[in-house]
């Protein structure tokens, strides 16, 4: 990361608690750039015990002697999510530990929809992989790098770790609306959020071993990894994509980009106010009891839990009122939101997948 084209770019704010407002013990900071081509990230975690496991062994079923995808978090890793085009729906996640082994992966939808893992650790050579040549598209990059010490050996401690990876837009776009043109244009919009998964270890026999104590999630000291990431999303799980923060890209002089907010952010956020709103609705027995519902009335007794809390959400104050539609004997829905001056118009279903329109095309 000592290159000039990272030089000229500031770093984030320091990443914080998944859920919780505790501070993290160790500091993770994250840069990014783009060119025709690629999304770059450079990340910085500090740690004074840098350990991984994880590094040429294959979880796979590519055959023996092949290198591919791994469930890396299993060590302390780097994670990035991107959603392309804001749908839920076939975002892209890539992990990598300080020892540079790498996971990556397509979801069609979050697991809590339903939703699985296309990847080569599933699909052998035919799923999905960022980092080679895959369904006639070009392939990323990754390194990362040890300061200080020595990787697994607490005899010597380290400073921090770096990584730099390079992802292809064709690749972050493949399968989504953006897929026809998968280099983003100025003033545009992607989701995405950055993770940081880290062990508590402790010495024995000269070597770290993993000992799961968590230091800043909602019951420190309980058995688990710490979460820590840019964008902070309020549930400990990342497969939440309506949570993630903005990318806004522009071609401006470096660092001389203003924040502009997405005109679309109120339909899309009671889009998602709604999604939450019908599955509360379904799984209480005392209202649903395994259906969704089109009255709104109905479901504003239901207690969901948004990732916004938008006051009279489903009161036609911040939006035109819903237009809910029910099929499959209650089991599905698709409700729409138009936005007060009427230029757009979100859809979303039941499996959380969301699209947003310009409302006169709709109409028509």
């Amino acid at each position: 990361l000592d290159d000039e084209a990272w030089g000229q770019v500031g770093w984030t704010e320091a990443f914080e608690d998944i859920s919780s407002s505790i501070t993290p013990r160790l500091e993770t900071r994250l840069k990014m750039r783009y060119d025709q081509d690629y999304l770059y990230f450079g990340g910085i975690l500090h740690d004074p015990a840098i350990f991984a496991n994880i590094s040429s062994t294959c979880h796979c079923n590519q055959g023996p002697g092949h290198e591919c995808d791994q469930v890396i978090f299993h060590d302390n890793d780097f994670e990035i999510f991107v959603d392309a085009d804001g749908s839920t729906h076939n975002y892209k996640e890539f992990e990598v530990n300080a020892l540079n082994a790498t996971w990556d992966l397509l979801l069609n939808k979050p697991y809590g929809d339903g939703g699985y893992e296309n990847s080569t650790r599933v699909f052998g050579p035919q799923g999905f992989d960022d980092l080679r040549p895959w369904g006639g598209v070009s392939s990323g990059m990754c390194r990362t790098h040890v300061h200080g010490g020595q990787i697994n050996n607490p005899k010597r401690p380290t400073k921090y770790w770096t990584v730099e990876v390079a992802l292809p837009f064709d690749k972050l776009a493949f399968n989504t609306t953006k897929h026809h043109r998968p280099r983003p244009q100025k003033g545009e919009y992607w989701r995405a959020d950055f993770s940081r998964v880290q062990w508590a270890v402790s010495v024995h026999g000269g070597k770290y071993w993993k000992e799961p104590s968590c230091q800043s999630c909602p019951v420190p000291g309980s058995p688990h990894e710490d979460n820590w990431v840019w964008s902070r999303i309020g549930v400990v799980a990342m497969h939440n994509p309506e949570r993630w923060g903005y990318l806004q890209f522009a071609d401006d002089r470096v660092n001389s980009t203003s924040i502009k907010r997405d005109p679309q952010w109120a339909v899309r956020s009671i889009a998602s106010y709604i999604y939450y709103a019908q599955h509360a609705y379904k799984s209480d027995p005392s209202l649903g009891n395994g259906s969704f519902t089109e009255d709104v009335n109905a479901l504003r007794k239901a207690k969901a839990e948004p990732p916004v809390e938008i006051p009279f959400a489903l009161d036609g104050v911040c939006s035109r009122m819903p237009d809910i539609k029910v099929g499959n004997k209650g089991t599905s829905f698709e409700a729409t939101i138009i936005s007060n001056d009427g230029n757009f118009a979100a859809t979303i279903r039941d499996d959380r997948y969301l699209t947003v329109s310009d409302s006169i095309h709709m109409v028509l």
